[in-house]
């Protein structure tokens, strides 16, 4: 179990913020804290926007073989050159629409068995899934939770999480 833990916080530190559209996040010194403003206030239909989101891609069904082909998906992406910019706060769909317009990635995700909101769902479920598996519901106190079976996957698969992890690293340091 020490190994996965150590392998989910390792891939969700390095997940390439471009995809999920979460920006990583920055230190903030405590006078900085202190002279900013309370973050603004989400709409009703941003709020909604994010829960719809969230759900949908915490009940996706991640097939047996996500890990390596995300893996795979991403060694190619890194091989072609191809680098979109970083794009953040966008909405589930937002970011698909994203993904969809940068140049060459459809190929990549063709060859591999991806449309590309598989793609976009399938690396947001496995960063979402990862970062809530060991988190108890109790301490938690929140209606949401990754689907089970999600779950299990992560959890039988160490290995192949670690490599999607150094994929995503290597992805980090060429930026």
């Amino acid at each position: 179990m020490a190994l996965l833990s150590k392998t989910m916080l390792a891939l969700l530190g390095s997940i390439p913020f471009w995809v999920v559209g979460v920006a990583p996040a920055q230190p903030v010194q405590a006078e900085t804290m202190q002279e900013e403003a309370a973050p603004p206030k989400l709409s009703h239909e941003q709020v909604m926007i994010m829960r719809h989101d969230t759900e949908a891609v915490l009940h996706y069904k991640l097939p047996p073989d996500i890990l390596p082909r995300l893996t795979a998906t991403l060694q190619a992406i890194q091989k072609a050159g191809i680098r979109p910019p970083e794009q953040y706060g966008m909405s589930l769909d937002e970011q698909i629409r994203f993904v969809e317009q940068v140049k060459g990635l459809d190929t990549i995700l063709h060859d591999h068995g991806f449309t590309p909101r598989d793609f976009v769902t399938s690396l947001t479920c496995v960063e979402m899934t990862g970062s809530m598996m060991d988190v108890s519901t109790d301490r938690n106190n929140s209606t949401l939770t990754p689907d089970p079976q999600n779950v299990d996957l992560l959890r039988r698969n160490p290995q192949a999480l670690q490599e999607l992890a150094q994929v995503v690293r290597a992805e980090k340091t060429m930026k």
